[in-house]
C-alpha cells in the first residue's frame, strides 16, 4: 500500500509522502535493518538485545542511539511517528500506539533470501528509503550469485547443533543459509518440522562432517552453549566445530549472504583436512 501511494503521489506531481523521523522498533530483527536503512537521528530507539547483535555483524551502527524494554509506557515517553513491531506485540502498546498517533506495523520474519527481499523492500518503504533498500538487496544478490557460480562438488554434511536436543531443519533461515554455502543439513531430512529433535546420540550415529554451533555475544552464560561442548563433541568433532554468529541466522539480513559465503570458507578447510 505505501508502494502504491507513493506511485500515485509521483503521478499527480505532488511530494511524495514525509519520511518518519522518530522511528521505534521494538523487535530485534526490526533492529538490524532499520539500523541499515536510516541515519541515526531518524531513529527514536531500538530494543536492549540488538547491541550484541549489532556488535557481530555491524560493530558501533548503534551507537548514541536509545533503547527500549518494549515497554508500552515507553511509546508514550518516546512518541514515535512510525512503530516497527512484530505479530506478537501486547495488545498494551497497541492501544498506546494509537493514543499517540503512530501507524505500528507487523514486519514478518524471514525464512529464506526471498523474504529477506520482501521484509527489505517492505520496511524500505515505510522508512521512506526504497533506494537504500534496493542497494542492499543488490548486495546480496551478487554474493549468493558469487557463491551460486562456484558450488563445491561434493556437499559437506552438517547439523547447526546447540546441544539442546533441537536444531533448526527444513524451511528455517539457517536451513537456507546452509544451503546458500553448497553444504547439506542433515536435520532438513526430518519430517518434524522446522526444527526437529537431535539429541547427542542421534548426533554422534549421523556423523555429520562438521557442526555449527551458535555465537549469540549475550551477556548471560548459556547452559545449551556448555552442553554443546560436551568433551565427547570436542574429541570427535576437533578442528570441525564451525561458529557463527546467531544474528545473521536469526534474522534475516543482507549479511546472511555474507554468513553463507563465511559457512563456505570454513568448510573449505574441513575438505581440505579430508573426510570421516
Amino acid at each position: 500500500m505505501a508502494g502504491l501511494l507513493l506511485v500515485v503521489f509521483l503521478l499527480l506531481g505532488a511530494a511524495p509522502l514525509p519520511k518518519p523521523q522518530r522511528i521505534m522498533s521494538i523487535n530485534m530483527c526490526n533492529d538490524l535493518p532499520l539500523l541499515m536503512l536510516v541515519p541515526k537521528e531518524r531513529i527514536a530507539s531500538i530494543t536492549y538485545l540488538a547491541h550484541d547483535a549489532v556488535k557481530a555483524l555491524m560493530p558501533g551502527k548503534d551507537a548514541g542511539i536509545a533503547i527500549n524494554h518494549g515497554a508500552a509506557e515507553e511509546i508514550l515517553r518516546q512518541k514515535p511517528d512510525l512503530i516497527l513491531a512484530s505479530p506478537y506485540t501486547s495488545p498494551a502498546a497497541r492501544r498506546l500506539a494509537q493514543r499517540v498517533g503512530a501507524p505500528i506495523v507487523e514486519m514478518e520474519t524471514a525464512n529464506n533470501f526471498e523474504d529477506i527481499r520482501a521484509l527489505f523492500r517492505h520496511m524500505g518503504q515505510l522508512v521512506g528509503e526504497p533506494v537504500r533498500a534496493e542497494a542492499l538487496i543488490r548486495e546480496m544478490d551478487a554474493e549468493l550469485a558469487r557463491l551460486d557460480a562456484a558450488r563445491p562438488q561434493r556437499p559437506l554434511r552438517v547439523v547447526a547443533w546447540s546441544g539442546s536436543g533441537s536444531v533448526p531443519g527444513r524451511g528455517t533461515l539457517t536451513n537456507a543459509i546452509i544451503a546458500a554455502a553448497g553444504a547439506e543439513n542433515i536435520a532438513a531430512k526430518n519430517d518434524d518440522g522446522h526444527y526437529s529433535d537431535f539429541g547427542l546420540e542421534e548426533l554422534l550415529m549421523q556423523r555429520p562432517d562438521a557442526v555449527m554451533q551458535g555465537i549469540a555475544l549475550y551477556d548471560q552464560p548459556s547452559l545449551h552453549r556448555g552442553n554443546a561442548r560436551h568433551p565427547l563433541i570436542d574429541r570427535l568433532f576437533a578442528g570441525r566445530q564451525i561458529d557463527y554468529p546467531d544474528a545473521a541466522y536469526t534474522c534475516g539480513l543482507p549479511q546472511s549472504a555474507r554468513a553463507a559465503s563465511q559457512l563456505r570458507a570454513a568448510l573449505g578447510r574441513i575438505n581440505d583436512r579430508g573426510r570421516w
